[in-house]
């Protein structure tokens, strides 16, 4: 390897250009100074050039030892043009890592920093920290000395112009001379609107990866990792613009690291220019031993929006009076920024600012997949447009760094060294889990069931491994029904799953069990979603036709809100005491806590699943036992389940966009006093085969109170609206909507077609007097209320049973009219899903305020043809994947 110096290992000023060749690797001994101050007397500019693919160390160092008097400064007046490619960037380096990459050593670590000193660049653009104290922030006379005795810099040019940063990484460097005086990995100081940077990282630098002293300088595509410190921070009235920012900190090593500390000017917090960037689409992973996700203080203003923060030990501060009254009078605005964080508002002395709901700055779980790309939490975040009229800024359909369709191996931050950002190396089995040969040419990661799961658990690289539940495996050990009362011995988990993550069972007793106080975090997307199903289905070993069913168990979520169903019969229903023994064995659910969060379902099928141990107990695809509504449920399918695709026992939990498709029983059940909501609902019947039977009642839904105690409170009240309800043509099939046993609520808007018994049948006392009272008064508590329903095809539309409730014209139901639906269907030969121009007839129940439902337009689950939101994810009655093209 030959290598070129520059330096001599005392301060060296280049006061000519010198252009450095591609591919070139260089080292520097000393600081080293591209031209000279030309505000000083006597003072030269040069301009240092360096071609893609050049290296550049610090000479100084052995091995791993420092070399912190080794960087580059960049005076005023001076450039730097250092202009890599995308598969060809530049490096600023270690010699410990052009050792290890020449010869094949083992210098570099996890943990190496501050082996060099790094990049400073000098500008004459407006500061706010004027040396001199006549001086007035933002006049020609502000200036600065900089860091690491990197010369002078701050003036009046808004435009100056110190040369390019493109395609650039500055790696391992940094150094803290003094506690006051730190080289960063890059120091912007007083750098002018008119210099280029885009696509730069810094990595593992000791001190804050980039830090900007005043000055105008625009960063477009910054990638951050390992800072010892911040691994964003500004100070002295910058006022630049930054777009596309990755930040990994998972290298602290001060006592004080965050993602982004932001200052106007300590001891001066109104000094002018004040600090004021703008700031968009940010996605910042913490870890521990960090701090703030984002700490605004010392008077700064900004706009910062559409961001994610997560794994930080706080998420927002705002500190300083004068950063408050800037919070209040509109000069520091945040939107659209996702947190989930250890203390997502940090409560100080200084107090928690109140962030309106239009705001859309949100505590979340989050649903990032490999860490950094959005999920249906981020992508559910309405998007800011507060910096749309600033033509720096891309617009974007998302929140955070990256876009959906971007993937570790396909993104813009694809320069960054390799294994900073995105590992795309061969995929290991993840900590809790053990290699077991192969499925489907993946590694095939076995979760041992013989235990309970009591650590956090990360099911990831979907597109290297497969994951297998063996046995029963419980996420958690049962907290007990109070959250403020933890059970001895128990213990809490989180089950993390990634977009495009299989997992399969082999066996009824093969199942996954959510315990109270324990989550599941199911991030699948619309192109990638997670999926659990039977192993047969995978390796071919199972018999697979269009009515397979019963493979292996199902997923059963148990939480701590109210229910009816108390296996102690001195508890009061909905009281923390009153709690029952879940299906399947599956433990003790219920409790008193309304909001409990259980986790969250995006984008989530359950294929081939369903487990009937007695008449009694049976395994559903999706059991919500005593579920909370601080659980979020939005878009999932369950599919040819042995017994019910869904069934909820009481709980609170809201639910949308799910499909129930070829279950053997019910397709959408309920029990308990479940008090939810459900909107835009796809139940598609089932049929009988070899492979697969049906039960002895399957209907469409069959919604209970209690059984044996139609009284029973909390009664179940369920809100439902925007259901569509088709049979799968067999004769077995029973009822479209079958509502019993005393229970309340709201069934609205919805399409109920082809039923061999009824179309809607309402049984029993309580519940006919309940939807009696409905159609008087659809406000009266405990009515049942049944609107805007379009029935047809069906045995008889209405049950023609002796006690029936009474229906008249106001409840809005068409009844026998031809069927006029289109469009796709699940199943070949049945209607397909868009209604026409009869379904569309039926006036729209509003249900504005009824739980958490939204108003709309039609009847049904789907609006129009346009209306695709359950194509493309979904399977059919064949177990094809739909389109949605």
């Amino acid at each position: 390897m030959l290598v070129c110096m520059l330096g001599d290992g005392s301060t060296t000023s280049v006061t000519t250009d010198i252009s450095i060749p591609a591919n070139t690797t260089i080292a520097i001994n000393g600081p080293v100074f591209i031209g000279s101050d030309t505000k000083a007397s006597g003072g030269v500019s040069a301009t240092l050039t360096l071609g893609a693919g050049v290296r550049v160390f610090g000479a100084s160092s052995t091995g791993t030892a420092t070399a912190t008097d080794d960087y580059i400064v960049i005076s005023r007046g001076s450039q730097i043009e250092a202009i890599g490619t995308a598969s060809n960037p530049i490096r600023l380096t270690a010699r410990a890592a052009i050792n290890d990459e020449e010869v094949g050593s083992n210098l570099i670590t996890a943990t190496s920093t501050a082996l060099w000193g790094g990049l400073v660049i000098n500008g004459y653009a407006p500061i706010n920290a004027c040396d001199s104290g006549t001086a007035t922030g933002g006049s020609a006379d502000c200036e600065k000395s900089g860091e690491g005795a990197s010369g002078f810099f701050g003036g009046d040019d808004a435009n100056d112009n110190s040369g390019t940063l493109q395609y650039l990484t500055v790696e391992y460097a940094g150094a803290r001379l003094t506690n006051e005086d730190e080289l960063n990995g890059i120091a912007f100081q007083g750098v002018g609107s008119g210099t280029t940077v885009d696509h730069i990282q810094v990595h593992n630098n000791l001190d804050d990866g980039i830090e900007w002293f005043g000055g105008t300088v625009n960063v477009k595509y910054l990638a951050v990792s390992g800072a010892g410190d911040d691994s964003v921070d500004w100070t002295d009235g910058w006022t630049g613009r930054l777009q596309y920012v990755a930040v990994r900190s998972n290298n602290p090593s001060s006592s004080d690291p965050r993602g982004i500390e932001a200052d106007n000017l300590n001891g001066a917090n109104a000094a002018t220019p004040f600090s004021d960037p703008k700031i968009a689409n940010f996605t910042m992973v913490g870890s521990t031993g960090n701090q703030q996700s984002i700490l605004l203080r010392r008077g700064t203003r900004a706009t910062i929006i559409n961001g994610v923060t997560t794994g930080y030990g706080s998420g927002i501060d705002i500190d300083d009076t004068q950063t408050f009254t800037n919070f209040g009078d509109g000069s520091l605005v945040l939107q659209s920024i996702a947190l989930d964080n250890g203390v997502n508002f940090e409560a100080d002395g200084d107090g928690v600012p109140a962030f309106a709901a239009a705001s859309n700055v949100r505590a979340v779980n989050n649903s990032l997949s490999n860490e950094f790309f959005p999920g249906s939490v981020e992508l559910g975040i309405p998007v800011s447009t507060a910096l749309s009229a600033d033509s720096f800024f891309t617009a974007t359909p998302y929140i955070g760094a990256f876009s959906a369709a971007e993937t570790p191996s396909s993104n813009w931050a694809s320069f960054t060294t390799p294994g900073t950002f995105f590992d795309i190396d061969e995929a290991a089995c993840p900590s809790g889990t053990s290699q077991n040969g192969t499925l489907d040419g993946k590694k095939l990661c076995e979760i041992d069931g013989s235990e309970a799961i009591t650590n956090d658990l990360h099911l990831t690289d979907g597109d290297q491994l497969v994951y297998e539940l063996v046995g029963p495996v419980f996420i958690g050990v049962d907290r007990g029904p109070d959250p403020a009362a933890p059970l001895a011995g128990s213990a809490s988990a989180t089950l993390t799953i990634d977009a495009g993550v299989t997992i399969v069972g082999e066996g009824n007793d093969d199942y996954l069990v959510v315990t109270r106080g324990s989550k599941i975090l199911s991030n699948g997307t619309a192109a990638a979603p997670v999926v659990f199903t039977a192993k047969g289905d995978i390796d071919g070993t199972a018999p697979i036709d269009a009515d397979t069913k019963g493979l292996w168990g199902g997923v059963v979520i148990n939480g701590r809100a109210p229910i009816n169903a108390c296996e102690d019969g001195t508890a009061i229903g909905g009281s923390v005491d009153c709690e029952k023994s879940g299906e399947g064995s599956s433990g003790l659910f219920g409790g008193g806590t309304s909001n409990d969060d259980s986790g969250q379902l995006f984008y989530t099928r359950v294929q081939y699943a369903g487990v009937r141990l007695t008449n009694e107990d049976e395994l559903n695809g999706v059991a919500f036992q005593g579920v909370g509504s601080g659980t979020e449920v939005d878009f999932v399918q369950v599919y040819n389940n042995l017994d019910d695709c869904y069934e909820f026992f009481g709980g609170t939990v809201n639910v949308k966009h799910v499909l129930s498709t070829g279950c053997g029983d019910d397709q959408f059940d309920w029990t308990d006093g479940w008090v939810g909501s459900a909107q835009y609902i796809i139940a598609s019947g089932g049929r009988s085969s070899a492979t697969g039977g049906m039960s002895s009642d399957p209907n469409g839904f069959e919604g209970d109170n209690l059984n044996g105690a139609n009284s029973a409170t909390p009664v179940s009240t369920p809100r439902i609206s925007n259901f569509t309800l088709i049979a799968g043509g067999d004769p077995a099939e029973q009822i479209g909507a079958k509502l019993r046993r005393g229970m309340a609520g709201t069934v609205a808007n919805g399409i109920v077609l082809g039923w061999a018994q009824f179309g809607l049948d309402v049984d029993d006392t309580q519940t006919i007097a309940n939807t009696d009272a409905g159609t008087a008064d659809a406000s009266a508590a405990g009515a049942l209320v049944i609107r805007s329903l379009f029935l047809s095809d069906n045995g008889a539309d209405l049950a023609n049973e002796a006690a029936e409730p009474t229906f008249t014209a106001a409840n809005d139901f068409a009844l026998g009219d031809p069927i006029t639906m289109s469009g796709f269907a699940f199943r070949a030969g049945r209607p397909g899903v868009v209604p026409g121009a009869n379904e569309n007839a039926v006036p729209v129940f509003d249900v504005t305020g009824i739980g958490s439902l939204e108003p709309t337009t039609y009847i049904g689950a789907v609006a129009d043809a346009d209306d695709t939101w359950f194509l493309g994810w979904s399977i059919d009655q064949t177990g094809a994947l739909t389109s949605a093209n």
